[in-house]
């Protein structure tokens, strides 16, 4: 009796230790979203080399890229996701909105983390373009995966083109809904925090990383911030926004690249 009484004393205190001890880990992460007009800079040169090394100064985990071309004749035929990542030596994925001048143009994703699986969301067509969103489920770490969405929202402006945006959120939210995963969007918007397009990512649980004073992402002829991140926790995972920036690269493109340094506790 007294060998069992000690045996059940020791799978009691065994128990108490395990219970009492914080099994929390944490996961760093790099994003960045760069909307780079495939391309052509703000002197009208059409140099994707530039938007490379900007990307490989930031050593980002996962890349959103907005306004990519495949094949069309006003970048020279040439494939640009294919260029981009023999450039930085990332994986890619390009998701197509539509056919243009003899190939396609839309949008791309670079990762340095395995890519569990991807989709391209056709999404619901804007006033003039046919919109999509890159959907991955990126593996950050051993059996931590999160979704990571790129998204580059209508581009019309007035009520038009917010019906279109809202649209277009409201499709990718459906599918989202579908999993049980942490997610994060990043891209080009289109639109600002405070608009009703936004306003159905807060309705879903998405959380907006405020970028503070500095955040006019779009550097045209009228600055506004149009370009975020966004984040949906669950019961298991939890960001963490340890840090958010937008760059001042005034030539590459009229947007500036966003980056965030993000944390995941699991």
């Amino acid at each position: 009796m007294k060998i069992k009484a000690q045996l059940l004393l020791a799978l009691f205190l065994g128990l108490a230790s395990i219970l009492s001890c914080d099994h929390s880990q944490k996961t760093a992460f790099k994003i960045m979203s760069y909307n780079i007009k495939h391309g052509v800079g703000n002197d009208n040169k059409l140099d994707l080399s530039r938007a490379v090394a900007i990307i490989k100064a930031q050593d980002a985990d996962i890349v959103g890229l907005q306004e990519i071309d495949h094949f069309t004749q006003r970048v020279d035929s040439v494939d640009q996701t294919s260029y981009l990542a023999q450039h930085t030596n990332l994986t890619s994925t390009f998701g197509q909105f539509m056919e243009y001048q003899g190939g396609a143009y839309g949008m791309a994703t670079l990762s340095k983390k395995p890519l569990i699986s991807t989709k391209v969301l056709s999404l619901p067509d804007g006033l003039y373009e046919p919109r999509s969103s890159i959907v991955h489920e990126i593996e950050l770490a051993e059996e931590l995966t999160i979704l990571f969405a790129n998204v580059h929202f209508d581009w019309i402006s007035g009520k038009e083109g917010e019906a279109s945006r809202s649209a277009q959120a409201q499709a990718l939210i459906h599918y989202l809904n579908g999993f049980d995963k942490a997610s994060v969007i990043t891209g080009d918007f289109n639109c600002t925090p405070d608009a009703p397009t936004m306003q159905l990512f807060y309705d879903a649980g998405f959380i907006f990383v405020e970028k503070g004073g500095d955040n006019l992402s779009f550097q045209g002829e009228n600055k506004v911030e149009i370009d975020h991140v966004i984040y949906r926790n669950t019961a298991d995972l939890q960001f963490n926004v340890k840090n958010i920036d937008l760059l001042d690269e005034p030539l590459v493109s009229d947007h500036q690249p966003l980056v965030a340094q993000l944390e995941i506790s699991y």
